[in-house]
């Protein structure tokens, strides 16, 4: 970069997505620019959002805005991945060729839309109204495809009876963890300080205090895909109770069975709350030349219970409920292990690992 030089950074677009052209170059950076590969060339330009860079304060701790730099015509123009959030102000790192020469930063704000509100927060996972305090993960559901970098700033857990906010329960959400359609949020408790044992649960202990009541808000903030706030902020209270150590064990559970030629659901009641995320497709029935039985389940209220309906009129005959490994309880449990195993526990060792089978009949 040479020194003295400023940059013009404007909003275009390229082949129908939105970019951002960064002009002003001379012959010779333009031709250096062109030099590099994909690899250097982001190391050379990287953008982020303002404030990220800001709070952090040190580009190499800070993500930058996921997206491929294309350097045509006389300009250099970055795409991001995902659609630019409008009242943004995106900041513009260019790090020298030189050793010797400073780095050099250009700020941008994306304006911010006159489209209306729509997008809306549809359900916070688990539902339950009691947790454990080794509680693993909560799952936040929107109507509409959101951005990327909200997380952190529109996402609180406050004590209920105080409004108090509590501090670095939820793992830093980088990179936020979204579905494929980036409508479901999953936002993870630290491992570390939940597993006994290890450092951060003997200096910090647990995310969560057993005894207290607790809620989780999401700020109206939170911006969608297309930079406009949610319609309404959302919230979600629990009171935290005793750790959950122990496998998930499907004999213990109690299912009622459909009585044969009718379409009535078969209903599995659990002990425990399930994960919401794992239940969708973990759990599945077959008939007794051990075919799949299609159908619809689903998951009851506050993940404790599962319905299935299925597409035919039960036979009378002997039916399977196929439980899959790879459930999980709100603590992380599973049929096969327990997240926070106690190595001198016998009950604590893995399981035979595969599916667990539970035969139910229909009469």
């Amino acid at each position: 970069m040479t020194q003295g030089r400023r940059l013009q950074l404007e909003w275009a677009q390229y082949e129908g997505r939105d970019c951002l052209r960064i002009s002003g170059w001379t012959e010779a950076e333009l031709d250096g620019l062109g030099r590099l590969d994909a690899g250097a060339l982001s190391r050379r330009l990287a953008l982020y959002t303002s404030e990220a860079l800001l709070r952090r304060g040190d580009s190499q701790t800070v993500p930058s805005v996921a997206g491929r730099i294309l350097i045509q015509d006389g300009t250099v123009c970055f795409v991001p991945r995902f659609p630019f959030v409008g009242g943004v102000s995106y900041s513009l790192l260019v790090n020298p060729a030189d050793a010797g020469e400073s780095a050099a930063v250009w700020e941008i704000v994306r304006p911010s839309p006159q489209a209306s509100s729509t997008a809306e927060v549809l359900a916070i996972y688990p539902t339950a109204a009691e947790l454990p305090v080794n509680l693993l993960r909560v799952y936040v559901h929107f109507s509409a495809p959101m951005s990327e970098g909200w997380a952190a700033r529109a996402i609180r857990v406050t004590q209920a009876d105080t409004g108090e906010t509590l501090d670095d329960v939820f793992l830093p959400p980088e990179p936020e963890l979204w579905d494929a359609q980036r409508k479901r949020l999953t936002m993870l408790l630290d491992p570390g300080r939940i597993k006994r044992g290890l450092a951060p649960n003997l200096e910090l202990g647990y995310p969560l205090v057993e005894g207290t009541t607790i809620s989780i808000t999401i700020d109206a903030a939170f911006r969608d895909a297309t930079g406009q706030p949610l319609r309404a902020g959302a919230e979600r209270t629990y009171g935290i109770g005793p750790a959950l150590r122990s496998r998930i064990d499907p004999y213990a559970w109690r299912l009622t069975a459909p009585a044969a030629g009718s379409r009535e659901p078969l209903r599995v009641e659990f002990d425990r709350p399930l994960d919401h995320g794992l239940l969708l497709h973990t759990l599945s029935v077959r008939d007794a030349s051990g075919k799949t039985v299609d159908g619809v389940g689903e998951i009851g209220k506050g993940e404790c219970s599962w319905w299935f309906v299925s597409n035919a009129a039960w036979r009378a005959s002997e039916y399977e409920l196929v439980v899959e490994p790879l459930l999980e309880d709100v603590a992380g449990n599973t049929p096969v292990r327990v997240f926070d195993r106690d190595v001198t526990k016998e009950d604590d060792a893995p399981g035979e690992p595969g599916a667990v089978v539970v035969s139910f009949a229909c009469f």
